[in-house]
């Protein structure tokens, strides 16, 4: 069976009476040269009708698709090397132990992997199935998807308004496609008709059922305490969005700990406030909850935390390097291929492959970087005049209209809805910017997809920072009475966290990042969850939207086209998810002795939102572009720059705003700074010396790979029957060592004979 690997979108001008439209008639120019071009690459166009849409089906012969692979260089295992992993215990006591809550189902083995060639095709298949393609699911979608951008139907034009290169990109920016999306695979969960139901279930009766992976991803993925299915995941979404979910994962296990030890400090102090107050009622209830967080176990705590933030680094860091092992992409970065949208003004010869190779100038690129830095600084100034009308909206309210001894007043706009309204104020600007960096990014031209999304998350996450956390630390240690009026209004306008006699800004602090951990995630499950609900609950009163659908059997095969590109897309997947991860990872470690229950609550919120990514993914969303990558990119370095800002934050809150540190002279709370970030940085530093950043099984696979392809190597010979000269080859063991005894032990696995079956058997 042929799968659909793409469909494309357009509405057919005839359904509104636009066909001698001169712009439609423009647009069916490019829609027509494009399926020209499409078949010109052998793939196989389908077009079919709904309604007033035209939905253009692509798939991909095994032929074509294994001529692509070559092209992408994907690394494919070779059959007969494999590696055996050493046993766990050779990997790192920290990472065995966290392995135990949370981990991904193993691979046992690790083959030997190489460029895929097509004419050595036996390297890399089975010969007792030779006709099954060996292309997982997701590399087959991306190579259709790299095929249909790559397309330039513009060769040979005599109109110069036509841009240099015209491919999939640029016509769905022209909208001569209305969208395009990569299809789900045919599964049970969600069938295309009532037949394939049938179909599906006797399948399902068999002794060797056909792999479904989205059914065994429904059944497996989002679990609050089972294994994550991360290579199904890799295999049906590509290695991009499986990094993603391995590394949430891991944070996820990794946070018991800091989480039970936040509760027990916050219960602590809850114990020792209820023991010191009398008065009952909501107001003091919320002020016992504000001021719990403050007490003597905060800086033992702080510093867990910030150690903890370095043994999370290094143990995701060995996780990342042993994936990208286990999924062929460690060497990713040397043949990543050009973004289709990248252009180039000026070229030069390749001195190794002696190709034309364009490239952009460097000079035109620091000028577009420039720019994009002075848009970054205003939007920032943006964010502290938010900031600052915040306060002054807060402190004008609680002086002008709340009396004194008025805690409601003092409560309602001192804190909730000041808090409220810089929340909004934060998701406000970050909408707004997030236009405006992708924008700036495409304009910067960069030539690889890494090189552009790590631009584009720069921009994000650097405005996100003074964004967030800018009120944050006002509150935290700038929030003073310092005798005289904000702006130079009059004294009696003065901005503290409190009377006079109670003036704790650590207590104000908690409260505010209590709402913000809470309030924060909710806009986030209105957008992926209730806003595509409510949108498919109005298409059932739009019944204009399913005119001329034919029907099978009592379920339509067309429809099943027009739902999937009714759901949302999820294109921007993994850059929205990160984004909130960091913002809520930022509020945990740089603000970790304010607020204990902050690993609780991440812990908790990540675990439902680990459970309705896949559900969206799976079956709410559209399938995402399932692109290759080897890491997480710039989100490492941003990790530990946060964790760098944590330890100077979390010392500057312990001296300078916790009760303890407020009991001391100024001399002894600036020793006390030093003190504590030379003792955090010096255990850091041992702890990334104790932790190897390399699994042992690592190591030991890439010794054993270079040892075992040197020696085959200088053992294979040409075999004369297949071709002339040295045109076809194939690699055979010569007969000296068909009993394998000058194979070392390691690599050795000889069949009973001796002999190998036509490949390398060690």
């Amino acid at each position: 069976m042929e799968y659909i690997n793409y469909v494309l979108v357009y509405e057919d001008p005839k359904y509104n009476n636009k066909e001698n439209d001169s712009h439609e008639e423009r647009l069916e120019s490019l829609r027509r040269r494009f399926v020209i071009g499409m078949r010109k690459e052998n793939l196989s166009v389908q077009e079919e009708r709904v309604g007033k849409h035209m939905f253009i089906k692509v798939s991909c012969p095994l032929e074509r698709m294994y001529k692509e692979a070559e092209a992408f260089r994907v690394e494919l295992p070779l059959l007969g090397l494999v590696i055996q992993n050493p046993e766990q215990q050779q990997e790192a006591m920290i990472e065995r132990k966290m392995k135990k809550l949370f981990s991904e189902t193993k691979r046992t083995k690790n083959s030997v992997c190489a460029p895929f060639q097509k004419d050595c095709i036996e390297l890399f298949t089975d010969s007792d199935h030779p006709n099954e393609c060996i292309l997982w699911s997701s590399i087959r979608c991306l190579l259709v998807y790299n095929i249909l951008s790559n397309i330039n139907i513009s060769r040979h034009n005599d109109n110069d308004e036509l841009p240099e290169k015209i491919g999939l990109s640029y016509l769905l920016m022209m909208r001569a496609f209305k969208d395009g999306f990569t299809l789900h695979d045919p599964s049970i969960i969600e069938p295309v008709s009532l037949s394939e139901i049938r179909r599906r279930v006797e399948d399902l009766r068999d002794e060797t059922p056909p792999t479904d992976l989205r059914r065994e991803l429904s059944r497996k993925w989002g679990g609050p305490c089972s294994r994550q299915p991360i290579h199904e995941i890799r295999d049906y979404f590509g290695e991009k969005i499986a990094f993603y979910f391995a590394w949430v994962s891991t944070l996820m296990a990794s946070l018991w700990i800091p989480a039970i030890l936040g509760v027990g400090v916050f219960a602590y102090g809850l114990t020792e406030r209820l023991e010191n107050v009398e008065a009952k009622g909501m107001i003091y209830v919320i002020e016992i909850v504000k001021q719990s967080s403050d007490n003597n176990l905060t800086p033992g705590f702080a510093a867990i935390i910030c150690l903890w933030g370095t043994i999370f680094m290094e143990v995701w860091k060995r996780r990342q390097i042993s994936l990208a092992r286990q999924w062929y992409v460690d060497n990713f970065d040397n043949v990543e291929p050009d973004r289709p949208q990248f252009y180039g003004t000026k070229g030069h010869i390749n001195q190794f492959t002696k190709q034309f190779i364009l490239h952009y100038p460097f000079q035109k690129r620091i000028l577009k970087y420039t720019v994009s830095l002075s848009v970054l600084l205003f939007m920032v100034m943006l964010v502290f005049i938010s900031v600052t009308s915040v306060i002054l909206y807060r402190v004008y309210m609680t002086i002008s209209f709340c009396t004194e001894g008025d805690n409601v007043c003092d409560l309602l706009h001192g804190t909730i809805l000041a808090t409220f309204y810089n929340t909004l104020s934060i998701m406000l600007l970050g909408r707004i910017y997030e236009y405006i960096a992708e924008k700036l990014t495409n304009w910067e031209n960069h030539q690889t997809l890494s090189a552009h999304n790590d631009a584009l998350i720069i921009k994000l996450f650097a405005f996100q920072f003074a964004n967030t956390y800018a009120s944050l630390f006002y509150t935290a240690f700038f929030r003073r009475d310092f005798g005289t009026g904000i702006l130079g209004l009059s004294e009696k306008y003065v901005d503290n966290c409190g009377h006079k006699d109670n003036d704790n800004c650590m207590s104000l602090l908690s409260f505010q990042l209590l709402i913000l951990m809470i309030v924060k995630p909710f806009p986030k499950f209105a957008k992926d969850v209730l806003l595509p609900l409510f949108k498919k609950c109005l298409r059932h009163f739009r019944f204009n939207e399913i005119d001329d659908i034919t029907t099978d059997e009592g379920i339509s095969k067309q429809n099943y086209l027009m739902r999937e590109y009714q759901k949302p897309a999820a294109e921007d997947f993994r850059l929205g998810e990160f984004t909130e991860k960091m913002i809520q990872y930022g509020y945990l470690v740089m603000f970790a002795a304010s607020f204990p229950l902050a690993p609780a609550l991440a812990l908790l919120f990540n675990m439902i939102d680990f459970k309705i990514d896949s559900r969206r993914l799976l079956n709410w969303n559209r399938r995402p572009i399932p692109y290759r990558d080897n890491d997480i990119g710039i989100w490492f370095n941003i990790i530990n720059f946060i964790n760098i800002c944590g330890v100077i934050s979390n010392a500057f809150l312990i001296a300078f705003t916790s009760e303890i540190g407020r009991g001391f002279s100024l001399y002894m709370q600036f020793a006390f700074v030093i003190g504590f970030e030379h003792f955090i940085f010096v255990m850091k530093f041992l702890l990334t010396l104790i932790i190897p950043d390399v699994p042992t099984w690592v190591q030991n696979s890439i010794k054993k790979e270079r040892y075992l392809v040197s020696y085959l190597m200088s053992r294979l010979k040409f075999n004369p029957q297949y071709g002339e000269g040295m045109q076809r080859r194939k690699m055979v063991i010569p007969e000296e060592t068909a009993e394998c005894g000058d194979i070392p032990l390691e690599i050795r696995n000889c069949h009973p004979n001796g002999i190998p079956k036509s490949r390398w058997s060690c």
